[in-house]
């Protein structure tokens, strides 16, 4: 599955084994913490891996002293791999206390210096978010109320949707404005990237 990995990004043999090791580790763990869709499990590398990998494409080029925060963060998904492909200050955030355990054993395991928050994100307060990415954590909506009190005039929100991602804006579009940009997912062909900055509540 590495060889797919190959043909759409550069990898280092150095990645390739911190990738490993953390597939590894959730194979190990899955049972008992239930880390990710037991139908996914087989599929990792593509629906995971992969389709976190995608969206280091979409981010704003990184500024020393901002945080790149991951909401409802889960096993990782995408903070941890985008940390692996090169990505740094970056929170996970997840407020489920296994999963939280999980990550912090194995971050240390592999000597990835990410922070992690194992709380609700309505109780994060922080000055100095420049990206916020979320991939299965709620519906746009809901996820624009939980995180505003974190927005500025800078964040950019770059988000997994699936194929309800129309309806989806035009929910959020009631109680907010903002800009997006729309990309087509390399991992399935009804899902997108969402790429939205301006965003006020109206």
């Amino acid at each position: 599955m590495l060889k797919t990995l190959d043909s759409f990004f550069k990898i280092s043999s150095e990645q390739k084994t911190l990738l490993k090791n953390y597939v590894f580790e959730i194979r190990k763990n899955q049972e008992k913490i239930n880390l990710i869709g037991k139908s996914t499990l087989n599929h990792i590398w593509v629906r995971h891996i992969m389709d976190s990998m995608q969206i280091m494409r979409y981010l704003p080029t990184e500024n020393s002293g901002k945080l790149l925060l991951d909401v409802g963060t889960g096993a990782g998904f995408p903070g941890v791999v985008l940390f692996i492909m090169g990505r740094r200050n970056i929170m996970l955030c997840d407020k489920s206390l296994k999963k939280g355990h999980f990550l912090k054993k194995i971050l240390k395991e592999c000597s990835l210096d990410i922070k992690v928050y194992n709380n609700r994100i309505e109780s994060y307060f922080k000055n100095n978010i420049e990206v916020i990415v979320s991939r299965a954590f709620a519906s746009l909506i809901k996820l624009l109320n939980s995180i505003y009190h974190l927005i500025t005039q800078e964040t950019v929100l770059v988000v997994h949707k699936g194929k309800k991602h129309i309806q989806e804006i035009e929910e959020a579009k009631l109680l907010f404005a903002f800009k997006f940009e729309k990309f087509q997912s390399i991992t399935c062909h009804e899902g997108v990237i969402l790429r939205i900055k301006n965003i006020r509540k109206k």
